[in-house]
């Protein structure tokens, strides 16, 4: 409670009457966390306090209310401080009105003490997440999917009869905004504890109810390669993703600057998404042949455009949408690159396609296919060991690929093929450079004359098709 007791507010009011720290700000404050803004309730009108407020911070006064809930946010160098009016006829009936028992604590500026009516210390201490009522749920089912991100975020636990509820309670979350699900989400994704929190969410049915789609994967059974069906597969596969990201530069220390470089850190929480959801179309194209193998022609892309419309839904940005969609398109061809390469069919160029293709997310896509291999049963066979070994060969070249981008250019242009050669522009000028550029970033040719004596070759070869 020493933290409680040192709190100094120099811009509020002297004695600061009425005036109550709440919310998330006593939350953080009581478990040892740092602020990131200020919640005050005041009990009153609220207008001219947030105006006086305003001035002594020299922030910028922002109306954020809505019809019959008034909220004002103050903009400040030192802060971000919400104020909003009491609920009810006392302190205590407005913490009566809050969501988690954490979260429904007070502190008394004036009189420096704490009100909780509600048992929240004794959660913090027991590290447990409790409602405060049991209608919490009702009045804001948002309240099914914060439960677990305060516990993925704070390694709390969930009361019993608060994941009874939530079961109980699950169906109210197709009444909620997309965008405020995802903005749940995507805060449980930025957790260390994203895995664990998902299968705690499917647990309860929460998680189906958010991702319906996901259902008729439960109890999907796979080929022989898969030990489990295609809903389990996807949940461990967030887990090996989150474990295999947390211990990347030990496990790869040769990669850890084509990691950095590439991005993949911030890409976490994309990628654990992506792999919820990579296989969420293959119940869709499941076929049994005539010798009883098991199939998914095509799932990949139909797992991509499921995920499209999931992310509608949920109103990601267009940048997360663009970044799952390719992840999950793509997801399978590190494996075909890896048959190709144990058929002995791999050459350099295959690689450079693939790196071309999926940009800046070829490396994430290829950690994705490690984690995804991961999944298939609870240890490794020989087969899984040789691909992720083939995996991280092909992350090594990558960032060879990567550095021949940065400090290598072109080796021809369209006037060298007009000049050079005597060809007259056309479309397959294109073509031409593109497969030039292709050699170039895969390192089979490193000069203009090598270029030049390339273009030659493939026209003549490429001459006999076009006359016939």
């Amino acid at each position: 409670m020493d933290q409680l007791t040192d709190i100094r507010f120099d811009f509020l009011p002297d004695p600061p009457d009425g005036i109550y720290l709440v919310g998330g700000a006593l939350r953080d404050m009581l478990t040892g966390r740092t602020p990131l803004d200020i919640d005050l309730v005041v009990r009153g009108e609220i207008t001219a306090m947030a105006t006086q407020l305003a001035e002594r911070t020299g922030g910028r006064l922002v109306d954020l209310g809505k019809k019959g809930f008034p909220l004002f946010r103050i903009v400040s160098p030192a802060a971000t401080i919400d104020i909003t009016p009491m609920t009810g006829q006392s302190i205590e009936a407005d913490l009566q009105a809050r969501d988690f028992t954490l979260n429904a604590m007070a502190y008394d500026l004036k009189a420096k003490r704490l009100i909780d009516c509600t048992g929240g210390l004794a959660d913090i201490r027991r590290k447990v997440i409790r409602i405060v009522s049991p209608d919490a749920f009702v009045h804001d089912p948002a309240r099914l999917v914060r439960a677990y991100r305060f516990a993925a975020e704070l390694d709390f636990v969930l009361a019993d009869a608060t994941g009874e509820a939530i079961a109980d309670h699950r169906h109210r979350i197709e009444t909620v905004a997309g965008e405020r699900i995802w903005a749940e989400l995507i805060k449980i994704l930025n957790t260390s504890r994203c895995a664990a929190t998902f299968r705690l969410m499917a647990a309860s049915g929460l998680l189906t109810a958010i991702f319906p789609e996901l259902e008729p994967s439960i109890g999907c059974t796979q080929n022989r390669h898969h030990r489990f069906d295609v809903f389990e597969h996807s949940l461990r596969a967030v887990d090996c993703l989150e474990t295999l990201l947390a211990d990347f530069d030990r496990r790869f220390p040769d990669l850890a600057t084509v990691a950095r470089r590439a991005g993949l850190p911030g890409q976490a929480p994309l990628l654990k998404y992506s792999a919820l959801l990579h296989d969420v179309g293959k119940p869709a194209t499941r076929q049994i042949e005539a010798d009883g193998r098991v199939r998914f022609p095509g799932h990949a892309a139909k797992s991509a455009l499921i995920a499209q419309t999931i992310n509608r839904r949920l109103r990601l940005s267009r940048q997360q949408d663009q970044i799952t969609e390719t992840v999950i398109r793509h997801h399978i061809r590190p494996l075909f690159l890896f048959i190709a390469w144990q058929n002995g069919t791999l050459g350099p160029n295959g690689k450079t396609r693939f790196f071309n293709r999926c940009g800046p997310l070829a490396l994430p896509i290829v950690v994705h296919a490690m984690a995804d291999i991961m999944a298939k049963g609870k240890t490794l066979e020989n087969r899984d060991s040789d691909f992720i070994r083939f995996c991280h060969r092909l992350a090594v070249a990558h960032g060879i690929f990567q550095d021949r981008q940065a400090t290598t250019k072109p080796l021809i242009n369209g006037y060298d093929l007009i000049n050079e050669l005597g060809l007259a522009p056309s479309p397959r000028f294109k073509q031409l450079l593109s497969k030039v550029d292709e050699q170039r970033l895969c390192g089979t040719l490193s000069s203009r004359e090598q270029a030049l004596g390339w273009v030659r070759a493939y026209l003549k070869r490429s001459r006999p098709h076009a006359d016939a």
